[in-house]
């Protein structure tokens, strides 16, 4: 993946990482509204992207979200899922079909309406992943809020810790294992530093273990992210505010059920 260096990334940055944290601290609701918006964006921009790859072939060009609503409806499946998440598990398990359900036969009954698909059913399978990954991410910190405050907390600053480093180091580097590198570095300092003093009910051990998981799965996120846009060269600014959790934000749960 190749930084996108142009307007203020550290500034923004620094927003999402105090707007993310404060909203984890003040409660689970805002937290989800938060993560909720920032899934619908990141599934209209990667939709967008791809849409223009198959409109650009045709001579034509991709409209905004008001005068081409055809992404409103997987954009707004996205952002139900954290909101779900808010509400427990299983009312997460149980939007997560209806967000399939509803994003598959609404791409497929508009393909026709559109310039020529190469695949209808791939479009359309692709807008499905999109929306159920990306709001999956999102919900990740989410669920994990319902383990205390603290956890959502330790995790978001793991997080935030990983794409700092990973940004700083990366953006100035001519290879590509650097700015990862630099990301787990990151991460391994700050859970050193959160290990000592704990937010309880994350005690030290529970720290390190997420510190490992984060180091492991954060890493395998901006490729993925990459994939799903076409390439890691191409600005996707909204979904880079998520896609170091979307391996790691789907497990989050788990691990954390495991480990508290």
């Amino acid at each position: 993946m190749v930084h996108d260096i142009d307007g203020p990334r550290v500034r923004w940055g620094i927003v999402w990482f105090v707007v993310t944290v404060v909203s984890a601290a003040v409660s689970r609701p805002l937290l989800a509204g938060v993560m909720a918006l920032a899934a619908g964006l990141a599934t209209d921009q990667v939709l967008r992207l791809r849409d223009a790859d198959e409109v650009a072939r045709s001579g034509g060009r991709v409209g905004g979200l008001l005068s081409d609503p055809r992404r409103l409806p997987a954009m707004i499946a996205a952002g139900a899922l954290p909101l779900a998440a808010a509400a427990g598990g299983d009312t997460l398990a149980a939007t997560l079909p209806t967000v399939v359900v509803v994003v598959l036969v609404q791409r497929l009954c508009t393909s026709a309406s559109q310039p020529p698909q190469a695949n209808a059913v791939a479009d359309a399978s692709m807008a499905v992943a999109v929306a159920a990954g990306v709001g999956l991410a999102a919900a990740g910190p989410v669920l994990a809020h319902r383990f205390g405050a603290q956890a959502a907390v330790v995790v978001l600053v793991m997080i935030c810790a990983y794409d700092a480093g990973d940004y700083l180091v990366g953006s100035g580097s001519s290879t590509l294992w650097e700015g990862p590198a630099a990301g787990v570095v990151a991460v391994a300092v700050v859970g050193f530093a959160m290990s000592v003093v704990p937010l309880e009910p994350v005690d030290a051990s529970a720290t390190f273990a997420l510190a490992v998981l984060t180091g492991l799965l954060a890493p395998l996120g901006p490729p993925a992210a990459s994939l799903l846009v076409g390439s890691g060269r191409r600005p996707a600014r909204h979904l880079r505010r998520l896609d170091s959790l979307l391996l790691l934000g789907p497990l989050l749960p788990y691990a954390l059920a495991a480990i508290l």
